[in-house]
This record gives structure tokens, sequence and C-alpha cells, in this order.
């Protein structure tokens, strides 16, 4: 594994019992959290994305290094149908800004996060997700039971969006599989913005929201009438926080060059949904932010390519540059930075 994890997060099972809800065997599993340890720098904590990099806080999961990653968690499925690993985590308090990669191979059990927001990615395989409702029997963050609620497909490629206080379990037939990569986001507090270029998705409950690969595909052509000067073509998927700035869902395709960007308070989170090129992150900008004629003066390159997963630190200069003939089409996740 190029990435290399500075701490372990280890679950500590007391005890478990055979529960059923909607008609499916769940496993209840009551978890003991782990306490932290108080005054952690948490961008220490952070992983280089490769020893060699020189790009501390720069994180890239390439698509053939996630597939290994759920091959190792197939191996390892736990009593409770599922395997997982932390990828990364800031550690804070209310366990946010963390990106974990989990595996199920059964059905998991319901969920309820106060504080906190899922956004997920698909990476492989095909499940449901049951969201809405009320959930029984809640222990810190899990329940026995969902009531009521929607059920939506999902498959790799696709995108969702979990509100905070919203029960949700994901549900795996015999068989199959889901595995996914999971970004944990602090709750937005205050008026949700509705940016005029794009509405969340008219889904129930209210704010879950779903991008489907193959609709996230047909976009990705779609778009190319809508081409800027700047050789890039952009839509806003939903907006749910202060508009243009974090808790933002956008999906970008570039045809050429992008402009390099910075962002002061703003991490990026991408989902590379097709094409292929490279990503040249840190060294020095030189010039504004996404403007013409600035450029990155050092910096590394990356190449990235469909199914990618990157991490982008706020305050790190970043430039998108496809390859010949080719785009890179992306779907970017805007997440409030840590204050210092």
């Amino acid at each position: 594994m190029r990435h290399f994890m500075n701490y372990l997060i280890a679950d500590l099972f007391t005890s478990l019992r055979i529960a059923r809800f909607s008609g499916i065997t769940c496993i209840s599993i009551f978890l003991q959290a782990c306490a932290q340890t108080a005054s952690i720098d948490i961008q220490a904590q952070l992983p280089e994305v490769d020893s060699s990099s020189k790009v501390p806080g720069f994180l890239l999961w390439s698509s053939l290094e996630l597939e290994q990653r759920n091959a190792q968690l197939g191996r390892s499925i736990r009593s409770d149908d599922s395997s997982r690993e932390t990828l990364a985590d800031y550690l804070t308090p209310a366990g946010s800004h963390r990106f974990r990669f989990i595996r199920r191979d059964g059905d998991g059990l319901p969920e309820q996060h106060t504080y906190i927001e899922d956004y997920v990615y698909i990476q492989s395989g095909r499940g449901t997700i049951l969201v809405g409702g009320e959930m029984l029997g809640r222990d810190g963050d899990l329940g026995t039971d969902i009531i009521g609620g929607w059920r939506y497909s999902v498959g790799a490629g696709d995108v969702l969006r979990i509100p905070a206080d919203t029960p949700h379990a994901y549900l795996v037939e015999k068989g199959d599989h889901i595995t996914y990569v999971l970004v944990r986001v602090p709750a937005f507090s205050g008026d949700i913005v509705q940016d005029p270029d794009g509405q969340a998705p008219k889904l129930e409950p209210d704010g879950f929201g779903l991008w489907r690969a193959a609709d996230l595909e047909d976009k990705s052509r779609a778009i190319v009438a809508r081409m800027r000067n700047d050789g890039s073509s952009r839509e806003t998927l939903a907006d749910y926080g202060i508009g243009g700035n974090s808790h933002r869902y956008r999906f970008i395709r570039r045809d050429r060059d992008g402009w390099p960007e910075l962002h002061e308070d703003i991490i990026d989170v991408v989902f590379i949904q097709s094409g292929q090129g490279e990503i040249l992150v840190g060294g020095r900008l030189i010039g504004e932010s996404n403007v013409p004629d600035s450029r990155i003066n050092g910096g590394t390159r990356f190449s990235v390519a469909a199914g990618d997963v990157l991490h982008i630190p706020a305050k790190m200069p970043h430039a998108y540059l496809p390859a010949q003939d080719k785009h890179i089409s992306y779907v970017l996740l805007r997440v409030p930075a840590i204050a210092q």
C-alpha cells in the first residue's frame, strides 16, 4: 500500500444479538468508542500519498489500489458481514473529516449520526440503501430496526449524500457485496442556500441525494455543449451549505489544462468519474487562483483516471491536466477546512 496510517482505530465489540428489521436479518452490535487523546495535531495525523511524494496532506487512492483494498477487505469479513478500514482521519472530537473504506457482504445495522453528514462513493458491487423513517433500539449511532423509510438501489460509480440525523442502512442480497468510500463531514448549521445553477435532487427524505453512475456519464457528454473558454464545463449538483463554499457537490469536465486553483478554507474531495490525465499539486501558486496566466512553480504530478479518489487539503495549489485528446470528468465535494 502506498498510504501509511499513523494511528489505529479500534472497534471494541461488547455484545452481539440477532435482530430482524424490515424483513431482513441483521446482527446488532454495540460499540464502545475508543477514547482519543487530547491535544492532537490534526494535520500530522494525515498520511502522505506516497513516502516519496513530498506533498504532505495530499491523498490519492487509485481505482487499482481501491480494488486491491476491496479484495483484502473481502478476506477479513467480520461476524456482522462487513470489513472496513480508515483511509485518513483528522481525529476531530466529533469524528468528522474522516475517510473510511467499507465493504459489506450482508445487511448492515441501521445508523443515525446526529452531527455528521455522510458523503458516499460506491466503489464496487450493488445493493440497496434504506434511508429515512424511524430508527428503533438506538444505542449511540446504531440501532436494531428502521420503521418506514425509502429504498433506493445503488451500484458502482454512484454518489450519495445522507443528511445528518437521518436513519439509514445498507442492504446486500446473499452472494452480492457493496464497497464504498465514506467521507464524514460535519453537519452544516444555518440556512441552506439553493444555488441557482444546481438544485438538490427531489428525493425522499428531504436532503438525501443520489447521483447514479449512468446519469453522471450522460452528464459528462451533455455538458460538452456548454464548454467555457478555459476548456471546462461544470454544474452544481447540489448546494447543501453556503452557496459556492462548503457542503457543495459539483460536476466538472475538463478538455484541456485547468487554471491553477487554491482554496484558503476548503478541502476538495474528488471522485474521478471518467477520462484520464494528471493532477499537479503542491509547489507555489504564482498569480491568483483560478485565473488565466497564473501558474504553479514546482509541485508534483500524479496520474489520475476513472475510479480514483483524491483529497486536496486547503491552501494547496493544484491544477487538472487532461491527457492529450482526452478529458477528465469528476464529482467535486467541497468540505470545510478545520480551523487550526
